[in-house]
């Protein structure tokens, strides 16, 4: 379970850094593009990883999943609106 989450999230946070900085060689923007994938990356991994565990502690209902979900993405939200 863990092995999974934690691919997941690497394979994702490699995925959005390879997005963003496609267009981009150094500087201010290409450092805060490869931030804002590996904490998006993170944040997936940790949102599989908990309802991974939930599942197998036969916890996973939809109101469970939402309450696991949604303090991800308020955080995600918040710390998309500041500026770099």
């Amino acid at each position: 379970m863990a092995g999974s989450a934690l691919a997941v999230g690497a394979i994702t946070a490699a995925a959005l850094v390879r997005v963003a900085t496609l267009g981009s060689t150094r500087g201010v923007t290409r450092n805060a593009a490869v931030a804002r994938g590996v904490r998006r990356g993170a944040m997936v991994g940790c949102v599989v990883g908990l309802v991974a565990l939930l599942r197998i502690v036969d916890g996973l209902t939809t109101l469970t999943a939402i309450f696991v979900v949604a303090p991800f993405l308020v955080a995600e939200v918040v710390l998309s609106t500041r500026k770099v």
